[in-house]
């Protein structure tokens, strides 16, 4: 992990939203996150929840290789529509699409992760607080802000920045991943970027910052 990711990585809280600009490394830092936390359990159930089954796959793909590296991976389907992971330590992950709500019923999993969380809705939010009730589980959340950051994604960010009670938002600007950008906000493409862009698409999208509109 880069400096930038490891708070995340390192954080107790129960329930992380991580935004942050776009190839910032929100995938990569939630499926290590989530590896962490699914070693450390026994027979329990995970979930991949996104607005559709393809905006599962970065993690559903990271979290297979993490847990094959290890020897922990007994199963793995190749698709994400559904998608199914069956691990040695008896514990089980699903993709989840909030097309369909009726898939996020029935089952309590011990931990959730939203894929690309700026893109459900206020409701399937909700639904995946509820399903972690029962076993007191844990949610994690990534995102890249919308234009205009609106809704209701920017005003949870806002209201656990700070870290409300078991919970705690966290955003990455995309300079911040080293791996693709050595030299940081001074990167050539980053720094033509900036000239070409709005200052409210560079503060969106490139350094994690909700903008809302003006007047609001």
């Amino acid at each position: 992990p880069t400096p930038a990711q490891m708070p995340v990585i390192r954080s107790t809280k129960r329930n992380i939203l991580l935004a942050g600009g776009a190839r910032a490394g929100k995938s990569v830092v939630l499926s290590s996150k989530a590896y962490l936390n699914i070693m450390e359990e026994e027979d329990e159930l995970f979930w991949l929840v996104a607005a559709d089954y393809d905006r599962t796959r970065a993690e559903f793909d990271y979290l297979a290789g993490y847990f094959a590296k290890w020897g922990a991976l007994k199963f793995v389907s190749k698709q994400v529509n559904p998608g199914r992971m069956e691990l040695a330590n008896g514990c089980v992950i699903e993709t989840k699409s909030a097309n369909d709500p009726r898939t996020l019923a029935m089952k309590a999993p011990k931990g959730i992760i939203v894929c690309e969380a700026s893109q459900i809705d206020l409701e399937t939010f909700y639904r995946c607080l509820e399903r972690l009730i029962e076993k007191r589980g844990w949610l994690l959340m990534g995102g890249t802000f919308e234009a205009g950051s609106l809704g209701w994604y920017p005003m949870q960010y806002k209201a656990w920045l700070s870290g409300l009670d078991d919970s705690q938002s966290f955003s990455l600007p995309t300079d911040s991943n080293t791996y693709l950008f050595p030299d940081g906000e001074n990167d050539p493409e980053l720094q033509r970027l900036k000239r070409e862009s709005s200052d409210e698409f560079w503060l969106e999208r490139i350094k994690g910052i909700p903008v809302p509109p003006q007047g609001r």
